[in-house]
């Protein structure tokens, strides 16, 4: 028996970044070649489906970037998250595709959805009835990850820790 199923989460609401907690590249690169350049890091199915089976309500929170430099076109990376959640066992998502230095105009913007920025977590939270701040957890793994939990005022972890990662 995992611990998932030996204690109950404290939380009612989990909300994951995307690349590098929950997927990577197929390719090897760091970031995403295209929206179809992801697979699924180890053990992250399974654990998703325990807390679903737990009744804990699961989202993404993302910045997609590379859309705001022509790496990839919004529609095509929205299928792809729309698929990660179906396989994943995931309520809903929401993804920042602007960034204020992008190259394609219409998305060269300041953007307090933009990790660190809490407005991704903060619209979650809001869409889950009898789901507080207090009741939300954020996972990811990256340092703007971390800032943006501190900035939503929810609880954050490492996914390397929450997925059992490290040894």
């Amino acid at each position: 028996m995992n611990e998932l199923e030996q204690k109950p989460m404290p939380y009612k609401l989990i909300v994951f970044d995307l690349d590098g907690t929950l997927v990577t590249t197929k390719s090897g690169a760091t970031f995403r070649k295209g929206a179809y350049d992801w697979k699924w890091l180890p053990g992250r199915v399974e654990k998703l489906q325990e807390l679903s089976v737990q009744g804990i309500w699961l989202a993404i929170a993302t910045n997609q970037g590379g859309v705001a430099f022509g790496y990839m076109k919004q529609d095509d990376i929205e299928q792809e998250i729309k698929r990660t959640c179906r396989e994943g066992y995931i309520t809903d998502y929401r993804v920042c595709y602007n960034h204020p230095q992008a190259s394609i105009p219409e998305y060269c913007k300041e953007d307090e959805n933009r990790k660190p920025g809490p407005g991704m977590i903060v619209d979650l939270v809001k869409q889950f009835q009898d789901v507080t701040l207090d009741d939300t957890l954020y996972v990811g793994d990256r340092p703007e990850d971390e800032q943006a939990a501190k900035n939503a005022g929810v609880s954050f972890q490492w996914a390397s820790i929450f997925f059992g990662d490290e040894s």
